[in-house]
Order: C-alpha cells, then structure tokens, then sequence
C-alpha cells in the first residue's frame, strides 16, 4: 500500500480517535490504507475496524488488508452511506469516526483526469461508477451553473467569464481533455498554476457531490457514535472546514434560538462536545516531508 498516498496527522488524528482499545472504529475514507493501518496497530486483538471508500484502487488494498487482518472489513461505498454500512454489520454504535477528505496523491498523480499537468480525458470521478464525469460538467453544465461550480467551489471572481468561455468553446468542439481545459482556463484566468488547482478542484467536487455527502456522512457520523466515542476530521478545503467546523458547533450548542430570545423554547439536546477549539496543523517536519499536507486542518469532537 506504499506509495499510494502519504497519511496526514497520522499518529495525532489516532491519538484523539483511540478512547477504547477494544472498540469498534470506521475509517471514513480508506485511501491506501494508512489511517487504517496505523489505527489496527493501537487496537487490541478483540477490536473492529469498518472502512469506506469508493475509489477502485482502494478497494484493492483493502483486500489485501483484509486478507492479513480478520478485526479489518470494508465496503465499497460512499461515507454518505455509513449509516447504512453499519446497520448490514449490525453495529448501532461506534467508538470513533475518522474522516480524511478530498483526494488521495495516488488520485491526482495516477488517476484520470484530476490534474492539469497530464494530458488525459476529463473524468474526475472518485467512484467510476458515477453516471456523470468531469466531461459532463464542462460539456453540458449552462453558463449559470458552470459558473456556480467555479465560484462557490473554486472561489474564483472571473468564474461568470470563463463559464461563458466554455460555452463558447464547446459550440465548435467540444472540451474532452485536460489540455483543453486547462488551456481555455488559462486564456480568461491567467497562466496560473493555484487557479488551474482551484478550477480543477471546484469541477472535481461537483462532479462527486462532495460537499453534500459530506455533510450526510458526518450527520451519520454523530448519530451512529457510542457516549464518549470520537469523530475526526482532517479536511483540506475553506469549504469542508467550514463544513466540519459549523456541524461542530450545532451538535455542541444547548440552544439556536434567535439571538434576541427571552427564553430557550428551541429545546435543542447537545450530542457533541468540541475538543480541538483550533484546528490541529501538521508540524513543520511533516509539512517539509510531504507539502500535500501543508492545507491539513483537523478538527475532532466527542459525543456527549
């Protein structure tokens, strides 16, 4: 599983995740491994670990885990599915939850169609069973929602400019490859490698619906932890950390009524307690041995 991909925060996202050596804990997203691996070595033999992921690569280390690990079993599905997951395991209740979002380095420098700096046919889907591609998206998204995808997601202040570039482009041929993506981006945006990353990521996280299954996969999270069990998240995007950090603050607060409420008639439970105020940033030596973790933000909460 080396080479695969490099695990952020690995002994410090265990650290917080482990509360109980014999328990039962889920690795979100399986990836090559790492998490999972690090997290089987700190457990005890009586203990489980589930993992998820939708990748087809993943699926294949984690049949060579489970070959060698008996406590280990994994199901080729979407975390927005982890509910579900475990109800076919029959477990109600876990004692942590560890998610590392967005895409794996084997992802972006193996896979098709994720980066810029290959010329290869635009796809962008973690899971290739997805109907629709990053092909899709740039060939038959209108103006208004190619435009949504590389502002909201991207960020991007001339997001209207090169949406209606696309549509322009695409009515005399149409834009299959990432050498013609990028080309067009770079012709309204500027030669720029971080807004090539940017775009090229806003399109990835609508074609894989990241950030709705996002928030049902920690919605799912929350309501499937034992008391005292943890949920960690190592997120790498403003728009997952802002994800992550406000479903934190939700399940904490006593009370969401208006500001200028008298009286607390919200009846609100708490179901977490916040431990990581601030997010935990990986060290200067692991951001030095491995600079995709430089964006790392993990935040962790524990159900009350």
């Amino acid at each position: 599983m080396s080479g695969y991909h490099e695990p952020v925060l690995l002994s410090e996202s265990i650290d917080f995740l482990v509360t109980n050596l014999s328990g039962r804990y889920v690795d979100a997203t399986f990836g090559g491994g790492g998490h999972t691996t690090g997290l089987l070595s700190r457990l005890n033999p009586d203990a489980v670990v589930v993992a998820l992921d939708v990748d087809d690569n993943a699926a294949r280390n984690a049949e060579k885990l489970r070959a060698s690990d008996k406590r280990f079993s994994f199901s080729r599905e979407n975390f927005s599915l982890l509910d579900k997951v475990l109800a076919s395991r029959h477990l109600t209740q876990v004692d942590g939850v560890l998610f590392d979002l967005g895409v794996s380095s084997y992802q972006i420098d193996k896979e098709e169609g994720f980066s810029y700096r290959r010329d290869e046919r635009l796809d962008m889907r973690l899971d290739d069973r997805l109907a629709v591609s990053a092909y899709e998206v740039v060939n038959s998204y209108d103006v208004a929602d190619l435009a949504r995808v590389f502002i909201d997601y991207g960020e991007e202040r001339r997001g209207r400019a090169l949406a209606s570039a696309i549509v322009r482009e695409r009515r005399i041929t149409k834009i299959e490859t990432t050498s013609q993506f990028s080309a067009l981006i770079s012709r309204v945006c500027g030669k720029n490698p971080k807004v090539l990353s940017r775009i090229f990521q806003a399109v990835r996280i609508e074609v894989n619906k990241e950030l709705e299954a996002l928030s049902m996969g920690l919605d799912a999270a929350v309501g499937s932890l034992s008391r005292g069990g943890r949920i960690v998240v190592i997120s790498y995007h403003s728009l997952e950390d802002r994800i992550v950090k406000e479903k934190f603050r939700f399940e904490a607060a006593s009370c969401i009524c208006p500001p200028g409420a008298i009286v607390c008639t919200c009846g609100k439970t708490p179901r977490l307690k916040i431990i990581t105020r601030k997010p935990v940033a990986p060290g200067r030596n692991e951001v030095n041995n491995n600079r995709r973790s430089r964006s790392a933000k993990m935040r962790v909460a524990g159900k009350i």
